[in-house]
């Protein structure tokens, strides 16, 4: 009967081993933007015919390593065709670009592993786990590597692979199962275990596929323990060192897509500009008023209005409020040239931009309070440098506290874009920012109300890597206050907004660069700044009469030295303005929200984040150095597992070429392999040991009689004459023994 069923166990474990293969490969695509499924797909398939003749009989090896590199010539060519057939000129092509894309990922120009890169990788990995199974029946590393990638993938992309990993799982556990039964005495415990592992996997699926699941209840304490930890490491660099040897995911920036906020952000620590100022500030790129339940849009057109002639004074932008008399020198230099411009807030005056005299010119979009460059050729022309002079704008505490709301003055017509609201917006969303004002009777304190709900609530989480994608069909705000409760600036600041415009109170979002690192000491008493990737940022802007549009801060452990915040006092005396350092964790007004943004300690934004640190890490060394070491380890590991195996390939190959060889140096080699299957016990002799050895394994009679008594022979006989050699029969019968005891280690036959 088992004879019967060994050959369908061995063709369905084939099979099995190639499903976990195949579950992965959507994901795969997925992220390295693939055209189709299919080529790989058929790869895992050809593999196995490449590799069967080997499993076969050893001497097909040489079929397999010609036929393999040619479906992968194959698969390549089927997703990434080129012009034409599969000619020389295509492989040239090919290499030459697969070449560049090693050089540049190896040379750091390239943030992700370039798709032509990855496919060859995974057209390897594939290849050398069907070796491993069809070959070695190796099926334990294919497991692990599996789950490995789709864990990766899980960090660095913020993909849902839950059902993925458990469908891997029970796959696994069925071929767990296979393997035993293919064994000539199976390991029931272990049969059971994987029957065990294979329905709980199921039954994870179908709860990770039910929306109203409990599993989350298990899972939240772990995640929330450890955010602390993993936001202190993005701050620090390590995700982006890390980032490097993944798939690449949303890093930290300036984007100009804000359509849909959500999900997460990993630091990108690269420098953006330079800056030379009297202080370290905000930095605001533009203004968006469209909330669309999913992020923001302009509502208007944007409408350049050219600057004609340097130096030139950029419109003022809806503000009223007076500026202080010192004007300040700014100088901006960007590490690339880019076509958005960030500007301090205050009255400025544009000096110079580079190459302006030949082509490039400037223009300001009043709707979006943004700074354009262009040129003859093209609508955006990047720009290398800026220079700039800017007066502050002065305005004190009791302004802000005495303002009325600017709707019962000039009503809320004049404000339409900055208090609309679409129909996503939850009735229990406009319920909380009603409640959270109840007794607050000025405009001023209103404000200030929303902005402390959300930067001291404790059940608010910020965090970047933990940040999920907002549901489809959900209102970004709703399912940020009441579900996720996770988030970073964009979550807060357009939560603040729509609060606040639920009330009648005009605000918009705003976005930019929240501060610098201090580099270095210029002229003038001023400072060198540089300004990450990573400090990118947004918040919103309120509208106060008398004053204009004045920035707020509702993220945790952000400080804005734009915002007058109010003072213990509540004097009238004109604020100064206060450098917003890196390291500033006491943004907010209470103790709680202290306590709890040092547990915050990574910065972050949806096309942005955070603030920046004085000092960034650079764990690339480390990193190499680890997986370095844990591939070392992993390897060591491999090889203790299947030391018997390797055993008996060494040795075999070593007996090849021994051919009329030394008796001495044949019997050790062959009884280290002897010893390692079966244990010689103390004071056995030779003759005795090898008569068990033979019966335990079923060998031949006479396989290994020879060979036994020419090393009794040759140990007792007292005879100092020549070396005994060994003849070409009994190398053949050591071969066919070795063969056996590899045999014995599939079927699990023997000790």
């Amino acid at each position: 009967m088992r004879q019967l069923r060994q050959p369908f166990l061995v063709v369905g474990g084939i099979l099995l081993h190639a499903a976990m293969i195949m579950i992965t490969m959507p994901t795969f695509v997925r992220v390295n933007h693939l055209r189709a499924e299919w080529p790989l797909m058929l790869f895992v398939l050809v593999a196995i015919v490449c590799v069967l003749p080997w499993r076969l009989s050893r001497r097909w090896w040489p079929l397999t390593f010609l036929t393999l590199p040619l479906a992968m010539i194959g698969i390549v060519y089927a997703l990434f065709p080129g012009r034409g057939g599969i000619t020389v000129a295509w492989a040239e092509q090919t290499i030459n670009r697969l070449s560049d894309s090693i050089a540049s990922y190896l040379g750091a120009t390239a943030a992700t592993v370039p798709s032509l890169l990855s496919l060859v990788l995974i057209l390897l990995a594939i290849a050398a786990l069907t070796i491993l199974y069809v070959r070695y029946d190796i099926w334990l590393v294919t497991a692990l590597a599996l789950v490995a990638y789709l864990v990766a993938v899980n960090v660095f992309n913020g993909d849902d692979l839950t059902t993925t990993v458990m469908l891997l799982m029970t796959v696994a556990s069925v071929l767990a199962v296979v393997r035993q039964l293919m064994a000539d005495r199976p390991r029931w415990p272990v049969t059971i275990a994987g029957v065990v592992t294979a329905l709980a996997a199921v039954g994870l699926m179908r709860l990770a596929a039910n929306q109203n699941t409990y599993l989350a209840n298990v899972t939240a304490p772990l995640v929330n323990n450890t955010s602390t930890l993993r936001d202190q490491l993005n701050t620090a660099g390590f995700f982006q060192s890390l980032e490097r040897f993944g798939a690449g995911s949303a890093r930290t920036g300036f984007s100009e897509n804000d359509t849909t906020l959500g999900g997460p952000l990993f630091d990108d620590n690269s420098v953006v500009f330079t800056a030379v100022d009297y202080e370290d500030h905000y930095w605001r790129v533009e203004t968006k008023d469209d909330y669309t339940g999913k992020g923001w849009e302009t509502s208007m057109l944007t409408d350049y209005e050219r600057l004609r002639g340097l130096p030139a004074q950029l419109p003022i932008a809806g503000m009223t409020s007076k500026t202080a008399a010192t004007k300040h020198n700014l100088s901006m230099t960007f590490t690339d040239a880019n076509d958005f411009v960030p500007l301090p807030y205050g009255a400025i005056t544009l000096n110079s931009v580079d190459r302006q005299t030949t082509n490039v010119f400037v223009g300001w979009a009043g709707n979006r309070n943004r700074l354009f460059t262009g040129g003859r050729s093209r609508s955006f022309a990047a720009v290398n440098r800026i220079t700039a002079t800017y007066e502050k704008y002065n305005y004190t505490t009791g302004q802000l506290v005495n303002a009325p709301n600017p709707t019962i003055d000039q009503g809320t017509s004049a404000f339409s874009r900055d208090l609309e609201l679409p129909r996503s917006v939850t009735k229990r969303t406009k319920d909380l920012a009603a409640r959270i004002v109840r007794n607050k009777t000025t405009y001023y304190s209103q404000v200030t109300a929303i902005r402390d709900y959300l930067r001291d609530n404790m059940d608010l989480l910020y965090s970047k890597v933990d940040t999920p994608r907002t549901p489809s069909g959900r209102d970004y705000v709703d399912y940020f206050l009441f579900d996720s409760k996770t988030g970073y600036c964009d979550n807060y600041s357009t939560a603040m907004i729509v609060m606040l415009r639920s009330l009648g109170i005009p605000a918009r979002w705003a976005k930019g660069f929240n501060g610098g690192n201090p580099v270095g000491i210029a002229s003038g008493g001023r400072s060198q700044y540089q300004i990450l990737n990573s400090a990118a940022h947004s918040w919103p802007e309120v509208y106060f009469t008398d004053i204009g549009w004045v920035p707020f801060e509702p993220t945790p452990g952000f400080t804005n030295p734009d915002e007058r915040k109010q003072a213990a006092n509540e004097s009238d005396t004109p604020s100064t303005s206060s450098s917003s350092t890196a390291s500033s964790a006491s943004s907010s007004s209470s103790t709680s929200s202290v306590s709890r943004s040092v547990s915050q300690a990574a910065r972050s934004s949806v096309s942005s984040t955070s603030d920046t640190t004085t000092t960034t890490n650079d764990y690339s060394g480390w990193l190499i150095a680890g997986i370095a070491a844990g591939v070392a380890a992993l390897s060591a590991g491999l090889l203790f597992w299947q030391r018997r195996r390797v055993l008996i390939m060494w040795t075999s190959w070593r007996l090849r070429y021994l051919t009329n060889g030394d008796l001495a140096r044949v019997f050790r080699l062959f009884d280290r392999v002897a010893t390692a299957f079966l244990p010689r016990p103390v004071g056995e002799t030779i003759t005795a040991y090898y008569q068990q050895f033979t019966t335990t394994y079923d060998l031949p009679p006479d396989s290994l009689t020879g060979l036994v008594e020419n090393v009794n022979d040759l140990l007792y006989s007292g005879q100092n004459g020549a070396k005994q050699m060994v003849d070409q029969s009994t190398l053949e019968k050591l071969q066919q023994v070795l063969r056996i005891l590899q045999t014995s280690l599939r079927t699990k036959k023997g000790k």
